[in-house]
């Protein structure tokens, strides 16, 4: 299955290149305080993605920048530096496209829901509404699979935001068994790594509800109800702590093995482009104008060179010429 041979690569690339993970660990310190003011319940970590938006774009490109060379040989953190800065704008610019999919996608799932809804209610089927709902979602989460390899494809090919969801969509047409495989591992991955914070976080909201349902039935006020509602919600100094370090950890993990595995799933099926052409090595995309420039100029001074030489040589062969000319005159 090409989804597990994109696999191993992934993660062979990951073992020759441990300066990966160095990366994933500075994005997730990046998103450290958003996730322990989430565990906090405080409002300012709601308002922190709004931050990390516009950050988070030069690490992806960065890192899967990183992540291409690695599955070559080595990579290095300079890559990083030129990759996320100079693709940076275009991967700001998908992402704001991403988010307008995104929007658009809920409000047109909304309103079908609510009409076939209000219609099931008309006819006495109320369950058609809840039909109805599970095959937006599944229509939702088909149209984020066919757009998922858009980052990729702005940071290793030469497009911008609207080209690099055409060459996601191309690829996942192209490779529908390969996709549905990579996702499928992708979200296994996801599960385990974000259990560990995830897990601790279900279980209170679990308990929450229940003693919610146990306050109700003794009749308790609703003043008494919010004051210990409030307090059961929220996590301790401690337990923030140790689900920010483990948070991080995972973080780290989930990271640089998402970016690794989608490049290399990406370069293992990427379609030509529409111009026809291969764009999947990121040296040809970040630096490689400046070394294909040098290399024109040093041609031309190459060529300058030898007809500098051309020219001398002639010159002489008019000189021996004459010479030869005067020594039998002279005969």
């Amino acid at each position: 299955m090409s989804a597990l041979r994109s696999l191993r690569a992934a993660l062979g690339s990951l073992g020759r290149n441990p300066v990966l993970f160095l990366v994933g660990l500075a994005y997730g310190l990046v998103m450290l305080p958003q996730s322990a003011l989430r565990l906090t319940g405080s409002l300012f970590g709601s308002l922190l993605p709004f931050i990390t938006f516009f950050v988070a774009p030069f690490f992806v490109a960065g890192t899967i920048g990183m992540a291409s060379e690695s599955l070559d040989g080595e990579t290095s953190l300079s890559t990083l530096k030129r990759v996320g800065r100079n693709r940076y704008v275009p991967l700001l610019v998908a992402s704001f496209v991403n988010v307008g999919i995104l929007i658009g996608l809920a409000i047109a799932g909304g309103i079908i829901v609510l009409l076939i809804g209000l219609l099931g209610f008309v006819v006495g089927i109320p369950l058609i509404a809840l039909v109805a709902a599970g095959l937006v979602g599944l229509g939702i989460a088909v149209v984020l699979v066919f757009i998922q390899f858009y980052p990729v494809a702005v940071s290793l090919g030469d497009t911008d935001a609207i080209d690099s969801f055409r060459q996601s969509i191309r690829l996942v047409r192209k490779n529908p068994l390969s996709t549905i495989g990579y996702s499928v591992i992708n979200a296994i991955a996801v599960l385990i790594m974000t259990l560990p914070v995830s897990g601790p976080m279900y279980y209170r909201q679990l308990q929450s509800a229940q003693q919610l349902q146990r306050m109700q039935t003794q009749g308790m006020s609703s003043n008494a109800i919010s004051s210990q509602m409030s307090q059961l919600v929220q996590f301790s100094t401690q337990e923030v702590v140790l689900l920010s370090a483990i948070s991080l950890a995972a973080t780290m993990l989930l990271f640089t093995f998402q970016q690794a595995y989608a490049t290399a799933f990406y370069r293992d099926h990427a379609p030509p482009l529409e111009d026809g052409t291969a764009q999947t090595d990121v040296s040809a995309t970040s630096g490689g104008a400046t070394l294909s420039d040098d290399d024109s100029r040093l041609s031309d001074t190459g060529s300058e060179f030898a007809d500098s030489n051309t020219d001398t040589t002639r010159t002489n062969g008019g000189l021996d010429t004459d010479a030869d000319d005067s020594m039998d005159d002279q005969s």
